[in-house]
């Protein structure tokens, strides 16, 4: 006897109430405090309120050539919340709505797949991990990430190679994370020549032939192409290969055993949970072993959790993957062992579920206050900016982590660098390394490169900055023209004689 092949169910109400019922849970966790986590959210919202247009903002770096939007669809997804609420509002409100697709692709996924009780396991994750509910509150494109990947796995699983094409294909638009597709449809193959039980092994090529034209499309065929192939190679092969040649955020450096038990803990031990239970299925000879679902759901969650080892960022997805693993085992082994009294699963479930959200939310929210600045801070002096020069200047900022929030409150000026150094690196090394220098407090009076190799007409300070401000007052080519108490803006003197 073989596990039987469940059917898709139809979008119904039952989904359309999970989905409210997690669209609701991410939203009053994202509006238990007043922050927007993650400085990049402030940049995908002013991309997203011009998502068809072009992006100006750093004409120094490698968009000095033309704009490569490799998050398109992101953006066009936070859009709609882009054109009908005021900034701040649709960054918050638009992250939480993307983070609950993200979890109801888990639960659609898990339903598709006759998993018991899917809504609960689709909010395990993030009662696991207050980590990852703290990254889904971010205004990015991890959560559509997430649910794309599970699309993609769905089509895989069910030998849909159109529908892995066309998943890989909007997934490329979206987010270049969708390069590991390839190596997910192969790892499907391995999985499929398993002697598992009666199921029937087989070779589906044509999944790893679909994912690879279906990214390969997503590059071609796209609204900035051709510059999409060579952004592709600059943002996903150069960049890793000078990794360690130029800062990145902390969440690229957060990694290790510790760091890992410390931010997903709870989602290591799903892990262990159903690598026991998938194990013990496979060592006995009775009528239903595990799955090769199961097996490459444990396998893919193995792998996102090396990935998490190593970065922060892979906790997006090895904490989901490790409960869908989670949940397919469990599932093999009750229709094994006989169906248990839902009451006797789901109410344990479902008590630890209501006491891990109501502790992510309380301590993902202290991080945010505690970790995040007011988002507001930079308004007050990029209002006066633009009533004092309305003409598009260039503005000197001595931190490329004050980029997102800089064209968040000011999108009518142009800015040195932001969302990853590599963009002027790569666009100038010497620029950088200079622009670098100087955000380190090198010379006396760096008002001279800043008007004359950057052509800034302005700088600006964000607060706080150790030493900044006695070095640029003491610089005569530089004056105060407003300070509050989270900026200095300075007016860039013309060279003496001109």
């Amino acid at each position: 006897m073989s596990i039987p092949a469940p059917q898709i169910r139809s979008l119904s109400w039952d989904s359309f109430g999970a989905f409210v019922l997690l669209a609701a849970a991410m939203l009053a966790a994202q509006f238990s405090h007043d922050r927007v986590v993650g400085s990049d959210g402030f940049f995908h919202i002013a991309q997203a309120g011009r998502v068809f247009g072009d992006m100006p903002w750093m004409p120094l770096s490698v968009f000095g050539d033309g704009w490569v939007d490799h998050q398109l669809l992101f953006h066009a997804a936070l859009a709609p919340f882009a054109w009908l609420l005021p900034g701040v509002l649709a960054a918050k409100v638009g992250a939480a709505v993307l983070a609950a697709v993200g979890l109801w692709a888990i639960y659609t996924f898990l339903r598709a797949e006759g998993v018991p009780l899917p809504l609960l396991f689709a909010l395990l994750p993030v009662a696991l991990s207050w980590h990852l509910l703290i990254r889904l509150e971010m205004p990015r494109a991890a959560s559509l990430s997430v649910a794309l990947m599970l699309l993609g796995i769905l089509a895989l699983v069910r030998d849909r190679p159109w529908g892995v094409f066309a998943v890989c294909w909007a997934y490329m638009w979206t987010y270049q994370v969708a390069a590991l597709m390839l190596p997910i449809a192969l790892l499907h193959v391995l999985v499929a020549r398993l002697p598992l039980g009666l199921e029937p092994r087989s070779l589906p090529w044509r999944g790893p032939a679909a994912a690879a034209a279906g990214l390969l499309a997503g590059l071609v065929v796209h609204p900035h192409s051709p510059r999409t192939l060579t952004f592709f190679w600059q943002h996903v092969v150069l960049k890793v290969r000078n990794e360690a040649g130029l800062p990145v955020g902390l969440e690229w450096e957060a990694g290790g055993f510790g760091t890992l038990l410390g931010m997903a803990g709870g989602g290591v031990a799903a892990l262990l949970v159903a690598i026991a239970l998938a194990s013990h299925a496979a060592r006995r000879r009775g009528e239903l072993p595990v799955s090769r679902l199961t097996v490459f759901g444990v396998l893919l969650a193995v792998a996102a959790t090396i990935g998490a080892l190593r970065s922060a960022r892979f906790l997006e997805y090895s904490v989901p993957l490790s409960c869908i693993a989670l949940a397919l085992a469990a599932r093999d082994a009750r229709l094994r062992r006989g169906p248990p009294s839902r009451w006797a699963v789901g109410a344990p479930l479902a008590v630890l579920v209501a006491l891990g959200l109501g502790w992510s939310s309380w301590r993902a929210a202290q991080a945010a206050v505690a970790s995040e600045p007011p988002p507001d801070r930079l308004q007050a002096v990029t209002a006066w900016l633009a009533e004092a020069d309305p003409e598009h200047p260039i503005v000197y900022h001595f931190s490329w982590n004050d980029f997102p929030e800089l064209v968040f409150w000011g999108p009518t000026n142009r800015y040195i660098v932001g969302l990853d150094p590599h963009f002027l690196y790569l666009a100038d090394p010497a620029l950088w390394t200079l622009y670098e220098r100087i955000g380190g407090g090198w010379g006396k009076n760096p008002s001279k490169p800043i008007r004359e190799r950057f052509g800034a007409r302005w700088a600006v300070l964000v607060l706080p900055y150790p030493g900044g401000r006695a070095l640029l007052d003491a610089d005569p080519g530089l004056r105060l023209a407003y300070e509050d108490q989270h900026a200095l803006l300075y007016e860039v003197l013309p060279a003496p004689g001109m």
